[in-house]
């Protein structure tokens, strides 16, 4: 019984660690998006921006996965993307979305 107890929280603890590593790191990305499209005034910078430091935070964010939009001089950008869970034995993917706006120079 006190083996299967230990087992269970293992198999607990390794789920809490992976899975807080995860949203630390899709929380600075997320907040990495809104501040970069304030401060930058241009789509291909900013697109080049969001790549390099999803790449900075191992997350698999690729260039179709990053929509912006321009409309009546501004702009907004939106990453929708998912981060795979890896549990060993089971895999979910976590889906998470970040958006910020700014000016077109």
């Amino acid at each position: 019984m006190r083996g299967l107890k230990l087992m269970f929280a293992l198999a607990g603890l390794l789920f809490l660690i992976r899975y807080v590593v995860v949203c630390y790191h899709t929380s600075e990305f997320n907040h990495f998006v809104t501040l970069e499209a304030q401060r930058t005034r241009q789509k291909g910078q900013l697109k080049g921006a969001l790549l390099n430091r999803a790449r900075d935070y191992s997350l698999p964010v690729k260039e179709a996965d990053i929509n912006i939009t321009t409309r009546d001089g501004g702009f907004s950008g939106v990453v929708n993307y998912r981060v795979p869970l890896d549990l060993l034995i089971y895999r979910p993917e976590l889906k998470f979305r970040a958006s910020g706006a700014g000016l077109v120079q």
